[in-house]
């Protein structure tokens, strides 16, 4: 990128205030910050935009020969590789194919209810019920 953060905080600003004092006289305050703030937001990602897209464009270059420059390259990148798991997971689907190792058979799980009433007496619930509807 070419330029700092402080371009686009730059332009952003001018529009801010260009568009506040342009618009300040014919709205309501809380509109004209709105519209300002609108157009900061918009000229900052465009100035944004321009400096990214400029700093590309200038920075391009031709294609060097990699050959000569190794030394330069030392230390730039990680050439690392994974190691090959080829072999363990053809014996984990050589498992799976055999079945399961235990012969014990399914079975559900069967929870404790956490609330249960006991065998209540109908009558007994009607006069609960009552009882609640007074309070």
């Amino acid at each position: 990128m070419i330029g700092s953060i402080r371009w686009n905080i730059l332009f952003g600003t001018v529009g801010f205030l260009l568009t506040f004092l342009m618009s300040v006289g014919s709205n309501f305050i809380v509109r004209a910050l709105l519209n300002s703030a609108y157009s900061f937001l918009i000229l900052f990602a465009v100035v944004f935009a321009l400096r990214w897209i400029l700093g590309t464009l200038v920075g391009l270059k031709g294609v060097s020969d990699p050959v000569g420059h190794a030394a330069e390259d030392v230390g730039n990148a990680v050439n690392e590789t994974t190691p090959d798991d080829q072999d363990q997971l053809n014996d984990l689907l050589k498992n799976q194919l055999k079945g399961p190792e235990s012969t014990e058979p399914f079975v559900p799980l069967q929870p404790k209810k956490l609330a249960s009433v006991p065998d209540a007496d109908p009558e007994q619930l009607a006069q609960a019920l009552r009882q609640l509807k007074e309070e």
